[in-house]
This record gives structure tokens, sequence and C-alpha cells, in this order.
């Protein structure tokens, strides 16, 4: 897809400019994950200790993703949409590994492959969606 830069009227009168939609939606899930981790930690740190190292890094990262995120996103930084898209990717490879290397079957393998999924649906939304785009990049597609 061809993009253009969007004009400084388009910027400030285009509703994909704005944090909204399913973007929004991400953001407030990220959100979210950091509170209910936080609250978790502070609430029931055993639970969060009971569930051993490998998990507790997937845990973390996720955690410290979700912040980061929502952070450039404030920020509208351009780079976001492709290191959401990284990071997002990274953790679910992450648990991909822990997983096999714990030998924890099939049921997981399939949970996991569905997580992958989902994590390739988000990058491509995040690289090739209008409202991305407009938010972070300041284009829209070109005519």
């Amino acid at each position: 897809m061809q993009w253009r830069d969007m004009t400084a009227e388009e910027i400030a009168t285009r509703p994909e400019a704005r944090l909204r939609g399913m973007l929004l939606g991400m953001v407030i899930v990220a959100v979210l994950l950091c509170v209910l981790m936080f609250g978790g930690l502070v609430v029931a740190p055993d639970q969060f200790v009971a569930v051993a190292g490998r998990f507790q890094i997937a845990l973390g990262f996720v955690n410290a993703w979700a912040a980061i995120f929502v952070v450039m996103t404030i920020l509208r930084l351009r780079v976001t949409p492709l290191l959401a898209s990284v990071g997002i990717t990274v953790w679910v490879v992450y648990r991909i590994v822990v997983s096999v290397m714990g030998g924890y079957g099939w049921p997981l393998g399939i949970d996991l492959l569905a997580q992958l999924a989902m994590a390739l649906a988000f990058c491509g939304y995040m690289a090739g969606g209008v409202r991305p785009n407009a938010y972070y990049g300041r284009r829209l597609p070109a005519p």
C-alpha cells in the first residue's frame, strides 16, 4: 500500500489521527494488564512466585511491553508500531520455546499457536492499518 503524509488540516480534523477505535482498545487493555499485574503483585505475590521462573520472565516481559506501548502511544512515537510488533512477537516466541523445553504438551502448544496468530494479526494491523498509520506516522493511504 502506498502512503502519503497528512496535511496539517487533516491532522487536526481527521478522526483517524486520534486515539480511538481498535487502537484505543489495545491501549486500554495494555493499561489494564499493567494495573492487574501491579495489583496482583501487591495483593497476592505468592501466586506470582508459584508460577516459576520462566513464566515470571514472560509475565514481566509482557508487562514491560504493555507499559512501554502505552507510553510510546501517548508520545505518538513513529516507531511504536514496529517496536510493539517486535515485542509482542518475541513474547509469544519466548513462550513457545519455554513450552517446548518444559515439555508442557500439545494443549499449551495449541494455546500458544493461537496466540502467535493473534500476535501476527496485531503486527499486520499496526503495519497496515489506517488508524495506526494516521495516529503514529501522520500518513494516510494514497489514492
